[in-house]
């Protein structure tokens, strides 16, 4: 029987490329944005793929604006999502690309600069980018089991008719070369928005706690 491809992910299996006759099937692609992808984007990635059911049809991954090309994580970030079982030891950054954001079915950005910065690359991507708390915040409610598109769809829809939040209220700040406590900030921070992502994707595995809950 031969094989149905929905899509192929560039870059669907631990943040390499796929090689030449090598074929990834998956329903939904999600793409993570920040400046370095040393923190923010790569925790969001982490923990995504973490917090995802082990079945769901899905592929995640990131990309920086500005990517430290070839480095692995921020020894903070990577500690604290280490203390959340998460092992990002294996992630290394790479540059955002207009084709990334074309090939992917959401993506979520930290701020809105980075939003923007996304969207003038790859303008046709338009109404599948946002911040990642701009989209957690956007989430029609009952929406958890719908359609993923549906989901997409709904949020950009949403966009400008929902009550406006004070300027940075959508943005995460970078923890680069801060401490671990900021770190761990960071993550709990993105945590909070991702667990409202998976659940409105509908692939998570279960109701996850903040990693602000969590034991350090």
């Amino acid at each position: 029987m031969p094989a149905v491809i929905v899509k192929i992910h560039p870059h669907a299996v631990d943040n390499e490329p796929v090689r030449p006759g090598i074929l990834v099937a998956v329903s939904l692609s999600v793409l993570f944005v920040c400046t370095g992808n040393v923190c923010r984007s790569p925790m969001a990635e982490l923990l995504f793929r973490a917090w995802c059911a082990p079945d769901a049809d899905v592929v995640a991954s990131s990309a920086g604006t500005y990517a430290l090309t070839g480095r692995g994580m921020d020894g903070p970030s990577l500690s604290a999502l280490r203390g959340l079982g998460i092992d990002g030891s294996a992630h290394r950054a790479r540059q955002f690309e207009p084709g990334h954001a074309t090939g992917a079915d959401l993506v979520l950005t930290a701020t809105t600069e980075q939003r923007d910065l996304v969207i003038t690359a790859a303008p046709s991507a338009f109404r599948r980018v946002f911040t990642l708390r701009e989209f957690a915040r956007l989430v029609p409610p009952g929406t958890a089991g719908a359609d993923p598109a549906l989901t997409v769809a709904g949020c950009a829809a949403r966009r400008g008719t929902v009550p406006p939040v004070r300027p940075g209220a959508d943005d995460i700040g970078d923890p680069y070369g801060g401490t671990t406590a900021q770190a761990r900030r960071v993550a709990a921070e993105i945590g909070d928005a991702v667990r409202v992502v998976t659940a409105a994707l509908g692939c998570a595995a279960r109701p996850q706690p903040s990693p602000a809950e969590r034991p350090a």
